[in-house]
């Protein structure tokens, strides 16, 4: 658990933007475990978290909000991923791969079905179209447009060929 954490302690994580990159860390510093500022209802154990300060790759960071009683915290997508053991973040990665596999392997199943959504929509309600398809008839009629202005300006200028 984080709260077990102390300076000189080891701090595993996850950079997801860009590249994502493993880290491990030193700790500097742990705050004392505080009540996360919500207001919980009648009978809800309020959440304890913790701040904590490491050197991540030279750079002094400083981590808020830090659950104190998990073992890993996911600070959302394109964030870090705090560990306070290898063991918990590898099963993270893990985990988090196969969530990614599992996408990509369904990705052709449901980019075939959108056309069938689109279907099924256009079924029920008559007078509704697909987004994408009103955006592409709205491209040709302005790529029309831009033609027959193009010829009526030719057509009054004079300066055509027939055949």
């Amino acid at each position: 658990m984080f709260s077990n954490l102390s300076k000189g302690s080891v701090l595993y994580g996850l950079d997801t933007k860009g590249d994502m990159n493993y880290f491990t860390a030193p700790v500097e510093s742990v705050s004392m475990p505080r009540t996360k500022s919500f207001n919980p209802t009648f009978g809800q154990i309020p959440e304890l978290v913790i701040d904590i300060v490491a050197t991540v790759n030279g750079e002094r960071r400083e981590f808020k909000q830090v659950p104190s009683n998990t073992t890993i915290a996911d600070f959302g997508p394109d964030s870090i991923v705090l560990a306070d053991n290898k063991d918990s973040l590898v099963n993270y990665a893990k985990s988090s791969r196969q969530v990614d596999q599992t996408a990509v392997n369904n990705y052709s199943m449901h980019k075939e079905r959108l056309s069938k959504w689109d279907r099924v929509l256009s079924e029920m309600e008559p007078g509704s179209a697909n987004e994408s398809a009103v955006k592409e008839l709205n491209e040709k009629v302005n790529s029309m447009e831009s033609q027959i202005s193009e010829l009526l300006s030719l057509l009054k200028s004079g300066n055509f060929k027939t055949e």
